[in-house]
């Protein structure tokens, strides 16, 4: 999967830019549902640390959220 958004990440400050590839491991997250849409969790791993990171599907935002092991560089919906 491509990356749909830039992040860096925690432990090393190593920056993705939008549009890295990066494989990916998905799971549905169970018990919860937005309007019937199912969510799903995707992890992947840092290219020089390894240190495993996560995001969700956000059906409500039509995007997807940082759950653990990075941060967003750039939100629009912030501006």
């Amino acid at each position: 999967m491509m990356l749909p958004f830039s992040i860096c990440c925690d432990s090393c400050g190593n920056f993705f830019k939008a549009g890295t590839k990066i494989a990916m491991r998905k799971e549905t997250v169970e018990g919860v549902s937005y309007l019937g849409i199912e969510i799903y969790r995707l992890y992947f791993k840092c290219k020089t640390c390894y240190t495993e990171m996560s995001m969700v599907t956000d059906p409500k935002s039509h995007g997807y959220k940082m759950e653990h092991g990075a941060t967003r560089t750039y939100e629009a919906y912030k501006d």
